[in-house]
């Protein structure tokens, strides 16, 4: 009895090892040094019997200690998380245990316990979203008032540019940026559609998702051309004002003519790239 004991404390011991996390952490790069058998990569998509032997190879290297045996029970894929449910068996000293371990399609991510699919999916989605953005932001750069230009095509509702404007009370920043997008935005009236979050919560979260994946505030979008996560606070009042007032007259063709063909927002509107 006192040797089934102290298998089962040896089992619980070695599945403890951290594995890995659900996001961002790849732990099938094999760790350096020279007495490490290599854990190459495969290219594509494993079949689920590729996913299991790779699982227990890492698992068998890296993982566990000697004396310890393992053995695939089943393989299970997932459609919709992309993911491998992969059962191994675990004997020592007579005592057998089963332990699902998770694996990516690709072989590239191994973790270990219970996941949240949904919070998989959505984390998964964040991540392309924050790269979609940097890509972008690499490509086009930064234009006046640090605002990132998209490329995306222009949206409107009835014919006219929409600016969402995201906040929330309890943000500084936020109560620092909306009066001046409510003054700049009030010169455009009949010209474009203000979505403003500080007044109406039925905002697009979509957009908002889209230009925003770690969901900060504030954030402005403009037309979904041009947009901008956090506050003009460093350029001061004033001219965040014109910077707004030169981006939006961009999206309206220069319209209204009194307030596009003043020089000051001409010539800013001269500076965009």
């Amino acid at each position: 009895m006192k040797t089934a004991s102290i298998g089962v404390v040896a089992i619980g011991v070695i599945v403890g090892v951290i594995i890995g996390t659900v996001m961002g952490t790849s732990v099938l790069s094999a760790p350096v040094g020279p007495t490490r058998p290599s854990c190459p990569l495969p290219t594509g998509a494993l079949t689920p019997d590729e996913a299991g032997e790779r699982a227990l190879e890492f698992l068998t290297t890296y993982a566990v200690a000697s004396g310890v045996e393992l053995s695939l029970a089943s393989v299970t894929e997932d459609e919709q998380s992309g993911l491998y449910e992969i059962a191994v068996n675990l004997s020592m000293l007579g005592i057998i245990e089963t332990r699902e371990v998770y694996m990516t399609k690709d072989g590239e991510l191994l973790f270990t316990g219970a996941i949240n699919i949904d919070d998989y999916i959505e984390q998964v989605e964040t991540q392309k979203a924050l790269e979609e953005q940097r890509n972008r932001e690499q490509q086009y750069g930064r234009t006046i008032g640090d605002y990132i230009r998209s490329e995306d095509p222009l949206c409107t509702e009835e014919g006219k540019p929409i600016i969402y404007f995201f906040g929330g009370p309890s943000c500084s920043a936020c109560q620092w940026e909306h009066p001046i997008i409510l003054t700049v935005t009030s010169k455009f009236d009949g010209f474009i559609v203000l979505y403003d979050t500080m007044t109406a919560a039925a905002v697009d979260t979509g957009v908002f998702a889209s230009y925003s994946p770690r969901g900060s505030i504030p954030t402005i979008v403009l037309g979904c051309t041009y947009y901008r996560i956090g506050a003009g606070i460093n350029l001061g009042e004033e001219q965040e004002e014109k910077i707004l007032t030169a981006l939006i007259c961009e999206l309206t063709n220069g319209q209204p003519e009194p307030v596009c063909s003043t020089p000051e927002i001409v010539a800013l509107r001269d500076q965009l790239t």
